[in-house]
Protein backbone atom coordinates (compact mmCIF):
# COMPACT_ATOMS: atom_id res chain seq x y z
CA UNK A 1 0.00 0.00 0.00
CA UNK A 2 1.49 3.32 -1.05
CA UNK A 3 1.42 6.48 1.09
CA UNK A 4 -1.61 7.97 -0.67
CA UNK A 5 -3.59 4.77 -0.03
CA UNK A 6 -2.45 4.75 3.62
CA UNK A 7 -3.62 8.36 4.02
CA UNK A 8 -7.05 7.53 2.56
CA UNK A 9 -7.42 4.41 4.70
CA UNK A 10 -6.47 6.26 7.88
CA UNK A 11 -8.66 9.24 6.96
CA UNK A 12 -11.67 6.94 6.68
CA UNK A 13 -10.82 5.24 9.99
CA UNK A 14 -10.49 8.60 11.77
CA UNK A 15 -13.64 9.91 10.15
CA UNK A 16 -15.62 6.91 11.39
CA UNK A 17 -13.99 7.05 14.83
CA UNK A 18 -14.17 10.80 15.51
CA UNK A 19 -17.14 11.78 13.40
CA UNK A 20 -17.55 13.98 10.42
CA UNK A 21 -15.84 17.37 10.75
CA UNK A 22 -13.63 16.33 13.69
CA UNK A 23 -10.57 15.17 11.77
CA UNK A 24 -7.76 17.63 11.22
CA UNK A 25 -4.99 17.23 8.69
CA UNK A 26 -2.51 17.50 11.57
CA UNK A 27 -4.04 14.52 13.38
CA UNK A 28 -4.29 12.59 10.12
CA UNK A 29 -0.63 13.18 9.27
CA UNK A 30 0.38 12.08 12.77
CA UNK A 31 -1.76 8.95 12.52
CA UNK A 32 -0.11 8.01 9.20
CA UNK A 33 3.29 8.89 10.71
CA UNK A 34 4.15 11.55 8.14
CA UNK A 35 4.59 15.31 8.38
CA UNK A 36 1.73 17.61 7.46
CA UNK A 37 3.74 19.04 4.51
CA UNK A 38 4.18 15.45 3.28
CA UNK A 39 0.41 15.09 3.34
CA UNK A 40 0.16 18.06 0.96
CA UNK A 41 2.31 16.20 -1.57
CA UNK A 42 -0.57 13.75 -1.97
CA UNK A 43 -3.59 16.08 -1.53
CA UNK A 44 -3.60 19.82 -2.15
CA UNK A 45 -6.02 20.43 0.74
CA UNK A 46 -8.57 18.83 3.04
CA UNK A 47 -11.35 19.32 0.51
CA UNK A 48 -9.51 17.32 -2.12
CA UNK A 49 -8.77 14.56 0.39
CA UNK A 50 -12.44 14.28 1.39
CA UNK A 51 -13.55 14.41 -2.25
CA UNK A 52 -11.23 11.55 -3.20
CA UNK A 53 -12.28 9.57 -0.14
CA UNK A 54 -15.95 10.15 -0.89
CA UNK A 55 -15.62 9.21 -4.56
CA UNK A 56 -13.63 6.06 -3.71
CA UNK A 57 -16.32 5.11 -1.19
CA UNK A 58 -19.04 5.73 -3.77
CA UNK A 59 -17.22 3.56 -6.30
CA UNK A 60 -17.05 0.77 -3.71
CA UNK A 61 -20.77 1.15 -2.93
CA UNK A 62 -21.64 0.90 -6.62
CA UNK A 63 -19.35 -1.99 -7.57
CA UNK A 64 -22.35 -3.94 -8.89
CA UNK A 65 -22.87 -1.25 -11.54
CA UNK A 66 -19.28 -0.88 -12.72
CA UNK A 67 -19.48 -3.07 -14.74
CA UNK A 68 -23.05 -4.25 -14.48
CA UNK A 69 -23.43 -7.99 -15.02
CA UNK A 70 -25.87 -8.48 -17.87
CA UNK A 71 -28.18 -11.47 -18.05
CA UNK A 72 -28.59 -12.07 -21.78
CA UNK A 73 -31.96 -13.75 -21.17
CA UNK A 74 -33.46 -10.48 -19.94
CA UNK A 75 -35.20 -7.90 -22.08
CA UNK A 76 -33.95 -4.34 -22.30
CA UNK A 77 -36.82 -3.33 -20.04
CA UNK A 78 -35.82 -5.89 -17.39
CA UNK A 79 -32.16 -4.88 -17.59
CA UNK A 80 -32.99 -1.18 -17.12
CA UNK A 81 -35.36 -1.99 -14.25
CA UNK A 82 -32.79 -4.17 -12.50
CA UNK A 83 -29.97 -1.69 -13.11
CA UNK A 84 -32.01 1.18 -11.63
CA UNK A 85 -33.00 -0.95 -8.64
CA UNK A 86 -29.36 -1.97 -8.10
CA UNK A 87 -28.42 1.73 -7.99
CA UNK A 88 -31.25 2.61 -5.61
CA UNK A 89 -30.70 -0.36 -3.33
CA UNK A 90 -26.93 0.21 -3.13
CA UNK A 91 -27.38 3.82 -2.07
CA UNK A 92 -30.14 2.94 0.40
CA UNK A 93 -27.99 0.24 2.01
CA UNK A 94 -25.00 2.58 2.17
CA UNK A 95 -27.15 5.31 3.75
CA UNK A 96 -28.33 2.89 6.44
CA UNK A 97 -25.03 1.07 7.05
CA UNK A 98 -22.52 3.92 6.75
CA UNK A 99 -24.18 7.24 7.63
CA UNK A 100 -20.89 9.07 8.25
CA UNK A 101 -19.47 8.12 4.85
CA UNK A 102 -22.82 8.80 3.21
CA UNK A 103 -22.78 12.31 4.70
CA UNK A 104 -19.25 12.85 3.41
CA UNK A 105 -20.31 11.68 -0.05
CA UNK A 106 -23.39 13.89 0.04
CA UNK A 107 -21.59 17.04 1.12
CA UNK A 108 -18.39 16.78 -0.87
CA UNK A 109 -19.56 15.26 -4.12
CA UNK A 110 -22.92 16.96 -4.38
CA UNK A 111 -21.31 20.37 -3.83
CA UNK A 112 -18.77 19.90 -6.62
CA UNK A 113 -20.31 20.15 -10.13
CA UNK A 114 -17.37 18.48 -11.85
CA UNK A 115 -17.57 15.47 -9.53
CA UNK A 116 -21.35 15.27 -9.96
CA UNK A 117 -20.83 15.35 -13.72
CA UNK A 118 -18.21 12.59 -13.48
CA UNK A 119 -20.56 10.47 -11.36
CA UNK A 120 -23.48 11.03 -13.75
CA UNK A 121 -21.30 10.24 -16.78
CA UNK A 122 -20.23 7.00 -15.10
CA UNK A 123 -23.87 6.09 -14.40
CA UNK A 124 -24.99 6.94 -17.95
CA UNK A 125 -22.15 4.91 -19.43
CA UNK A 126 -22.92 1.91 -17.22
CA UNK A 127 -26.65 1.93 -17.96
CA UNK A 128 -26.08 2.47 -21.69
CA UNK A 129 -23.62 -0.40 -21.86
CA UNK A 130 -25.89 -2.71 -19.87
CA UNK A 131 -29.10 -1.88 -21.71
CA UNK A 132 -27.91 -1.07 -25.20
CA UNK A 133 -29.42 2.42 -25.02
CA UNK A 134 -27.62 4.60 -27.56
CA UNK A 135 -29.07 8.04 -26.83
CA UNK A 136 -27.18 9.50 -23.85
CA UNK A 137 -29.91 12.09 -23.18
CA UNK A 138 -32.51 9.33 -23.06
CA UNK A 139 -30.30 7.30 -20.72
CA UNK A 140 -29.76 10.34 -18.48
CA UNK A 141 -33.52 10.98 -18.43
CA UNK A 142 -34.16 7.38 -17.39
CA UNK A 143 -31.74 7.77 -14.47
CA UNK A 144 -33.28 11.14 -13.61
CA UNK A 145 -36.79 9.72 -13.51
CA UNK A 146 -35.70 7.51 -10.62
CA UNK A 147 -33.61 10.09 -8.77
CA UNK A 148 -36.01 9.92 -5.82
CA UNK A 149 -34.57 6.46 -5.17
CA UNK A 150 -30.86 7.21 -5.49
CA UNK A 151 -30.13 10.92 -5.11
CA UNK A 152 -28.91 11.73 -1.58
CA UNK A 153 -31.22 14.76 -1.27
CA UNK A 154 -34.08 12.25 -0.92
CA UNK A 155 -32.33 9.97 1.61
CA UNK A 156 -34.55 11.07 4.50
CA UNK A 157 -37.52 9.63 2.59
CA UNK A 158 -35.94 6.21 2.06
CA UNK A 159 -37.42 3.45 4.20
CA UNK A 160 -38.35 -0.23 4.23
CA UNK A 161 -41.12 0.42 1.67
CA UNK A 162 -38.66 1.78 -0.87
CA UNK A 163 -38.77 -1.24 -3.18
CA UNK A 164 -42.58 -1.14 -3.26
CA UNK A 165 -42.42 2.59 -4.06
CA UNK A 166 -39.82 1.88 -6.76
CA UNK A 167 -42.09 -0.74 -8.36
CA UNK A 168 -45.04 1.67 -8.31
CA UNK A 169 -42.90 4.30 -10.05
CA UNK A 170 -41.70 1.72 -12.55
CA UNK A 171 -45.29 1.00 -13.60
CA UNK A 172 -45.55 4.59 -14.84
CA UNK A 173 -42.79 4.10 -17.40
CA UNK A 174 -43.65 0.57 -18.57
CA UNK A 175 -45.80 1.95 -21.43
CA UNK A 176 -42.67 3.68 -22.76
CA UNK A 177 -41.14 0.29 -23.52
CA UNK A 178 -44.29 -0.93 -25.23
CA UNK A 179 -44.32 2.14 -27.48
CA UNK A 180 -40.62 1.79 -28.33
CA UNK A 181 -40.95 -1.93 -28.99
CA UNK A 182 -38.06 -2.65 -26.62
CA UNK A 183 -39.61 -5.72 -25.04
Amino acid sequence: MNTREKILKKAEELLLEKGYGNVSLTSLAAAVNISQPALYRHFKNKTELWEVLAFNWLDAVLTDLFPYKIDSKKSQQQIIHDWLWTLANAKYNAYKAEPVMFKLYTEYLSANPSLVAKHMNNLVSSLATASGMTDNQETLCMIGLFSRFHHPVFANFWNEDMQNDFERAWKFIEPYFNEKGNL
